[in-house]
């Protein structure tokens, strides 16, 4: 159950479709001087350094944002994302890739909050090296399954959840759904965002089927008989201007990403 690290995979093309939707829901946010608070499910380390042994044993961040490095962008979604990720190397190194938590961090408001879990317990010690120094974040070392609702704030303060778990149980299919439902009732005013992988055993068709009143975006590559051939994004509460940017964002990034 806590085998799963995201080392392996990050800045891979389900990050590059995740992040630029992450990064289109934040820049809404941006001009809100409301607290606003973002919560993630599951925060990894926070950020990846894609020279390291995990990044280099699979490489797939070459498939995903390695292809973007040289292109000339054209939509609001995909530049946004691929300055936000250029604004944390500057800050850091040429090779570092942010997580969503770290991306989160990036552009959020000073009076803005994070809610941060994670449960790999290697992984929330190097979170708490990488952003433990931020007092607008609480890095929560538990269960979200669990614990989900002892951090989430009143149900009409606006924020952000996102969802995005490794799906190595198979019952994550059924269970994040109703948390996402759960999440819903309690929190009427957030926008959910909840992460699934696109397999040959088609499992994420039970989570999409169990997701009441969420819009679907997928991206998708060339069909694999082993493997994640695609990604998807279950959007719940999305703000206005936001399917548009997006789907436009994803024509883009299909265009870049699988030619």
């Amino acid at each position: 159950m806590l085998s799963y690290q995201h080392g392996y995979h990050a800045g891979n093309f389900a990050d590059v479709h995740k992040h630029t939707a992450l990064c289109l829901l934040l820049d809404h946010f941006a001009s809100n001087k409301k607290i606003v608070t973002y919560l993630d499910s599951h925060a990894g380390r926070g950020f990846y350094d894609l020279s390291g042994e995990q990044s280099e044993k699979t490489s797939e961040w070459k498939d995903g944002f390695g292809k973007l490095t040289d292109q000339s962008i054209t939509t609001k979604g995909l530049e946004l994302y691929t300055q936000a990720v250029a604004r944390f190397q500057e800050d850091h190194t040429a090779t570092s890739y942010p997580g969503s938590p770290a991306l989160t961090q990036l552009l959020m408001q000073d009076n803005h909050h994070g809610v941060f879990f994670e449960l790999h317990p290697a992984e929330f010690e190097c979170l708490k090296e990488n952003l433990g120094s931020d007092k607008r974040l609480r890095l929560v070392y538990k269960d979200v399954q669990n614990h989900l609702a002892d951090f989430m704030p009143n149900r009409t303060q606006d924020g952000l959840l996102l969802i995005d778990p490794s799906y190595e149980i198979k019952d994550d299919y059924t269970t994040i759904a109703k948390l996402a439902t759960f999440a819903h009732k309690r929190w009427k005013a957030a926008v959910i965002m909840i992460w699934y992988p696109m397999l040959p055993e088609r499992r994420h068709e039970d989570l999409k089927a169990n997701l009441k009143g969420a819009t679907f975006y997928e991206l998708i590559g060339p069909m694999k008989e082993r493997g994640m051939y695609g990604t998807g994004l279950a959007v719940i509460n999305a703000p206005e201007g936001f399917d548009n940017a997006f789907v436009k964002a994803a024509d883009e990034m299909k265009a870049i990403l699988f030619k």
